[in-house]
């Protein structure tokens, strides 16, 4: 465990790594490299780390390399898998602070100078995030993910307590401090993970003690995409067993082993098993993808609200569950706007 500092403020600038994984990606990679190139904050070293892609990605690479040679190009040997890539790729740099930045997303220029000045002020934060812009493929806007959250700084504590409603983090984009992921041995306790590897890693790193800081600033953006061949619908099923694990294999033992009663995080289980039955007929499943897909519902969080959404695909009315689905993240994203506005006056 480490000790939690207060929050006073190294004078000492800390050096910086942009570190950009990627797999698969060309068409987005140079508008990501881009972006780590047009930081205002010095930036000390930049990797590309190449997960074996089969696309144009090497191709692309070597003439970026060729333009900016300070870039630190990596191609893997055989495909390593996201978290295997992720961990090679983060354990590589020299500085004191890490910016992960997936090769479809990108950062606004004054991402690292106001993320990296509020990991200065609080020492015993081991992650630092901000406010995300949602854009589609074609680079077109969605919606500003944003939290609702007051303090800069929250403890170790405070983030176990938050999560328990889910990722407290609006997307994947964060700046780490590299002393800390290594503390956690970055993203490889879960290297047959496919998803959700960041939301464990934040709690890894709230396990081993330390805080987090946000800014509630538009400073990345996060990038969803589909590419026709429906990827993204197939992953929900390695979504739910990984958000079931960890419930189950992190929150709720170490909420069990600090006395904190383990209710909110069994109804935040059976909310997220109702938001996550809206895919039950995707035409990616096959009829026994659809069972197991049910049975894994029921496992993250059994309830009569999902056995009523679950009767409804059944019957060919899922259309009606993605609708409510969508009416609730809505509303929250309405709330979200309101709660920021009451703050900033």
């Amino acid at each position: 465990m480490m000790t939690l500092q207060s929050g006073n403020a190294d004078s000492a600038t800390l050096s910086v790594a942009i570190c950009i994984g990627t797999y698969n990606q060309s068409q987005y990679l140079r508008e990501s490299i881009a972006s780590a190139l047009a930081q205002t904050y010095p930036i000390q070293e930049i990797w590309v780390s190449d997960d074996s892609s089969t696309d144009e990605t090497n191709l692309v690479m070597q003439s970026v390399c060729a333009e900016h040679p300070q870039i630190r190009y990596y191609r893997q040997p055989v495909n390593l898998g996201l978290s295997g890539n992720l961990s090679w790729l983060l354990s590589q740099p020299q500085t004191d602070l890490i910016v992960r930045l997936d090769s479809d997303d990108r950062l606004e220029p004054d991402y690292v100078a106001v993320l990296a000045e509020l990991m200065r002020k609080y020492p015993s934060a081991g992650y630092s995030h901000c406010d995300v812009n949602e854009i589609d493929g074609e680079d077109r806007p969605q919606r500003v993910r944003r939290l609702m959250r007051s303090d800069s700084f929250e403890s170790a504590e405070q983030a176990l307590k938050s999560n328990a409603s889910g990722y407290r983090v609006a997307a994947n984009c964060i700046l780490y401090r590299a002393c800390a992921i290594q503390q956690v041995d970055y993203y490889r306790p879960n290297l047959a993970w496919t998803t959700c590897e960041d939301w464990d890693m934040t709690l890894r790193l709230a396990l081993a003690g330390w805080g987090n800081v946000y800014a509630p600033q538009v400073l990345s953006n996060y990038r969803i995409w589909d590419d026709g061949k429906g990827v993204r619908a197939s992953r929900k099923m390695a979504e739910l067993q990984d958000i079931g694990l960890i419930y189950k294999s992190r929150l709720i033992p170490e909420f069990t082993r600090r006395g904190w009663s383990a209710g909110p995080l069994i109804k935040h289980m059976r909310s997220r098993a109702v938001e996550y039955a809206d895919a039950i007929d995707s035409p990616n499943f096959t009829a026994q993808d659809r069972e197991e897909y049910k049975r894994l519902l029921r496992d993250l969080g059994a309830s009569r609200r999902l056995s009523f959404a679950i009767r409804l695909a059944d019957l060919g009315f899922n259309p009606l569950v993605r609708f409510w689905v969508r009416t609730k993240r809505g509303f929250k994203h309405h709330i979200k706007r309101i709660y920021r506005g009451l703050l900033a006056r």
